[in-house]
């Protein structure tokens, strides 16, 4: 006779005989629930066309044992009204099947595990099997299903009179955070605006003055987005303050640059100026080459607006040759054609006085490219 490691069929046929002689325990041992729970399990995927499903159904002995004796125990002692091992039965079925990743089954499970907690009146296990099921929809994308569970155990915690742990609010934060740029790039800026507002309450009560900032700058980009300028730079100014009060320097720099978008886009373009100095002063003092290059780009291009055409070629000058340095040789030419156009803008004043009142320097220039200005 062939054996395991001979051959598909022979493996095949060994997990159905182990699958019957199970799932028949089951019933001879008069736990017809877990008969019914464990013969789902081992069939559903029987039919399965993809390999990786035939492989979870093809279950090993030591699974199948596992699975029976927890089931079998829950059902026990759900007739013995024990609650509490019914529900640890139940958990850590789930948490098998978590750990396999699939996350349908488990989820199965945990809601199982969520009814026992209701029914023994047990608010601290029913937070648990709250959380865990919010996890499991995270893990699924089902965002929305993952925040009423999240949302569910926090309140469950609050009536109990339990502090939410740091960790299960991060979740929570996640969560929200994650609907909020899903929203978003679906065009939904409201809904977007709805759950960043929730991640900034939900940081707040937790104290963490990183996530509020994080969820500020969400909010203020989001805000942008709907042209809702003066509320978004009311968001930016609330995240400097934090980046400033935690002595974060490279968030700070971000919030300056924001800030700095925001006047912009106000039309206060002294206020913009003044951001995007600051901002470029915090990436000096960090050492961050590729902010200096973004807030030397952006200076010189407000100072050319502008019409101070001297500081523009020289912010453009500082961004040509940090993009040099870098090495970015894209950068390097959007760079030389800005300084190009600041340094012809700067000379454009001279030149048009030549044109128009100095003939002969100007045939002399072309002749011999003797300087303008030495005419």
């Amino acid at each position: 006779m062939a054996g395991k490691g001979d051959g598909g069929v022979s493996g095949e046929s060994e997990s159905i005989a182990d699958k019957y002689f199970v799932c028949t325990e089951c019933l001879v041992e008069g736990n017809v629930q877990s008969f019914v729970d464990l013969f789902y399990l081992t069939h559903a995927l029987d039919g399965a066309d993809n390999e990786e499903e035939e492989t979870l159904a093809l279950a090993s002995y030591d699974t199948l044992q596992f699975l029976k004796t927890q089931l079998t125990e829950a059902e026990v002692a759900n007739r013995q009204a024990q609650h509490d091992t019914v529900f640890g039965s139940y958990m850590g079925i789930a948490q098998y099947y978590q750990d396999q990743q699939d996350y349908k089954t488990a989820v199965y499970f945990l809601t199982k595990a969520l009814d026992v907690s209701r029914i023994a009146k047990q608010t601290t296990l029913e937070a648990e099997a709250n959380q865990a099921l919010g996890l499991a929809q995270e893990k699924m994308g089902n965002l929305r299903a993952a925040i009423d569970y999240h949302e569910t155990h926090r309140q469950l915690l609050e009536h109990a009179g339990l502090e939410l742990p740091q960790a299960s609010g991060r979740h929570l934060i996640g969560a929200y955070k994650a609907l909020a740029e899903e929203l978003e790039r679906e065009g939904d800026y409201a809904g977007c605006i709805e759950y960043l507002e929730k991640s900034l309450e939900a940081a707040s009560s937790l104290k963490d003055r990183a996530g509020e900032g994080l969820a500020l700058e969400q909010l203020g980009n989001a805000l942008m987005l709907q042209e809702k300028h003066n509320k978004a730079s009311e968001r930016f100014h609330q995240f400097l303050a934090i980046c400033q009060e935690t002595d974060d320097k490279i968030a700070e720099g971000s919030a300056c640059s924001s800030l700095a978008s925001a006047y912009e886009a106000m039309g206060d373009r002294a206020q913009s100026i003044k951001y995007l100095e600051a901002f470029h002063e915090i990436a000096l003092t960090t050492g961050e080459l590729s902010a200096q290059r973004e807030a030397c780009g952006r200076l010189g291009v407000i100072f050319n607006t502008a019409g101070d055409f001297m500081l523009s070629v020289h912010y453009f000058t500082k961004s040509f040759e940090i993009s040099r340095s870098l090495g970015d040789q894209k950068a390097v030419d959007a760079a030389r054609v800005n300084l190009g156009v600041a340094r012809g803008c700067a000379k454009k004043a001279a030149y048009m006085d030549v044109v128009n009142n100095k003939m002969d320097a100007l045939l002399s220039w072309k002749n011999r490219r003797t300087p303008l200005d030495e005419k």
